[in-house]
């Protein structure tokens, strides 16, 4: 069954129309693939699951647990955009493909040119109402993830013998990339004891915005985290810090916007600046695996490689810069 048919029967089964009008691609995920759906009825974005994280046995209980933080978060004013409940679930299940069903939302998602001050304080703000808001009612939920310090050595050996076209940059960034994966994980480490649920990947990609009422999208990664460790992340990717362009101003103005609401203290030093790194390394670790391991086309996971240790090398340089910043808003 292609994935037109699965979306029309997953259309029919659930009462979501009776034919659909047209279908369309939604540019910009990296391991899903979302899809612009028009019935008789209403317009929907439907996401198709990636098989190889469906196989994970973990993998529907995680995408609960994320629905129900966004649908928690929505309860308490922040702008999350939720899956449908179709059947009292949130994860469909057509003829063993994994779909997720959301109304559709006009919006935009900004490139970094466009992000404005206002948009980063605005993000600032609304990270804090995220950390104000209590997730008790969820019950029990999965424990923080402990920090594991990423090894490249072996995608290094792959990457030659595969003749990918990263392999002189990995092996030119070896010892970089060794340092700062024992600091940056003893950094998580360090701040583990004091956590939040959260988004915890709230970067341009992930909001939608209506003017400036931004609307929080793919939930997927929600789970604990140091509220510190976050905004930083949050603030670097805001003011362009992943497309090596950090700008001082728009990371101030997160800072700026997040501790005028944030209702919590927050502790930490330097190991917030090494922290940043740890989701860097990790996400390069992801993507070698995918690349020098993987089955199928690796051409986008080579991409992400390549843009991955470009981003880890420009944020050591700004390590300093950071620590300035963050010391003259936040007195850490």
């Amino acid at each position: 069954m292609d994935t037109y048919e699965q979306l029309q029967k997953l259309i029919l089964q659930n009462g979501l129309g009776t034919k659909i009008v047209s279908v369309q691609t939604v540019a910009g995920g990296l391991t899903h693939k979302m899809y612009r759906v028009q019935t008789d009825r209403a317009v929907y974005a439907i996401k198709v699951l990636d098989p190889a994280i469906m196989r994970k046995k973990e993998a529907l209980g995680n995408f609960d647990f994320s629905e129900r933080v966004a649908r928690t978060a929505a309860q308490n004013g922040i702008h999350a955009v939720c899956a449908l409940q179709l059947g009292g679930k949130v994860v469909q299940n057509v003829d063993g493909a994994f779909l997720m069903v959301f109304e559709w939302l006009d919006g935009t998602s900004l490139r970094p040119k466009q992000v404005t001050l206002r948009h980063c304080n605005v993000i600032g703000q609304t990270l804090a109402n995220l950390h104000n808001t209590d997730f008790g009612a969820l019950g029990d939920t999965p424990p923080q993830s402990t920090a594991t310090q990423p090894h490249f050595d072996r995608y290094i050996a792959q990457a030659h013998q595969q003749n990918k076209p990263f392999a002189q940059h990995l092996q030119r960034d070896a010892t970089m990339l060794s340092e700062w994966g024992v600091r940056a994980t003893e950094a998580m480490d360090c701040l583990g004891g004091e956590t939040v649920i959260s988004h915890t990947d709230l970067d341009c990609k992930n909001v939608m915005w209506q003017g400036l009422t931004p609307f929080v999208i793919d939930w997927e990664a929600s789970g604990r985290i140091n509220p510190a460790a976050e905004l930083v992340q949050v603030a670097w990717y805001w003011a362009g810090g992943d497309v090596e362009n950090l700008r001082q101003n728009k990371f101030e103005a997160v800072l700026n916007g997040y501790v005028g609401t944030y209702r919590g203290r927050l502790h930490g030093c330097c190991d917030l600046v090494c922290a940043n790194l740890y989701p860097k390394l990790a996400w390069l670790q992801y993507n070698l695996k995918r690349a020098c391991e993987g089955t199928g086309p690796t051409e986008l996971a080579d991409s992400e490689v390549t843009k991955s240790l470009q981003e880890i090398e420009y944020c050591v340089n700004q390590i300093d810069a950071v620590m300035h910043m963050l010391q003259a808003v936040l007195w850490l």
